[in-house]
């Protein structure tokens, strides 16, 4: 479909991508991977593809006139732009429900919108139609004025760009300490498993907190209790300028680090 090869374009993503993931039954951990390629695209509804792309343009966009204002003095503190990484919060968010929830780390921006979005999706909102509900730019107002440092942000500007929270569209909270926010979103997994709610969690997390205690703290116990949690890495290589091959010692696998 046109809509994919503009994307790739555009946004210079990967024509493949390959996938390493485990699931857990009775304490044993089966590992698989799975390679994506451009043309599964041709497999998706109409309405999917555009309401992915409408975030991957609104994402991008969003970030550089944020660097536009963190360059011109309008934003007092960090701004970590979420840049290349778009697709990852995107194609995750997707697939949540309303209710479900996410944790995110010191460069979130791209998982903040993405379940903003994928929320207004869930009531109606409708990507292709070329209107933008009140209601999602009331939204996108409310971040951007956190990360300024305004009021009306969504924690009342007292958080910035590395600590936002929104409970009202399943946004745990964005954690700056790197690791930091591991352990809260198995926590948040635990309730909702004594609850009996049928919620998911999805934590993300970068290549260099997998080699925080915490995260084989909590990956554990997640094994151990069979926990509805998914720990999302998105490894671009370098932890800060550590390479990844440098920091673990099974060649840069990073996912096998979960296993025991």
């Amino acid at each position: 479909m046109e809509i994919n090869q503009e994307i790739i374009q555009k946004l210079n993503l990967p024509a493949a991508s390959t996938m390493l993931y485990g699931k857990c039954e009775d304490n044993n951990i089966e590992f698989k991977k799975s390679v994506k390629q451009s043309c599964d695209c041709s497999q998706v509804d109409k309405q999917l593809l555009a309401n992915m792309a409408f975030q991957l343009f609104l994402i991008r966009e969003f970030e550089e006139r944020l660097l536009v204002l963190s360059n011109d003095g309008c934003i007092h503190g960090p701004v970590h732009a979420s840049i290349g990484e778009e697709a990852c919060a995107v194609g995750s968010m997707m697939v949540l429900k309303p209710t479900d929830k996410i944790s995110s780390t010191h460069r979130a921006h791209h998982h903040y919108i993405s379940k903003l979005v994928a929320y207004h999706i869930s009531k109606g909102f409708d990507s292709l139609s070329g209107e933008q509900t009140s209601e999602l730019q009331d939204g996108l107002n409310c971040l951007l004025s956190e990360i300024m440092g305004l009021a009306t942000g969504c924690c009342g500007g007292r958080g910035g760009s590395m600590h936002l929270r929104n409970a009202g569209i399943g946004v745990l909270g964005t954690n700056a300490i790197v690791g930091g926010g591991i352990p809260l979103a198995t926590g948040e997994a635990f309730a909702a498993q004594y609850e009996n709610r049928s919620d998911i969690t999805i934590c993300f997390l970068g290549d260099g907190a997998v080699n925080q205690g915490a995260f084989h703290e909590a990956v554990n116990l997640a094994a151990i209790w069979n926990l509805p949690i998914i720990y999302f890495v998105e490894n671009n290589q370098y932890a800060v300028g550590t390479p990844v091959e440098y920091s673990v010692a099974s060649k840069g696998d990073i996912a096998g680090k979960a296993i025991g």
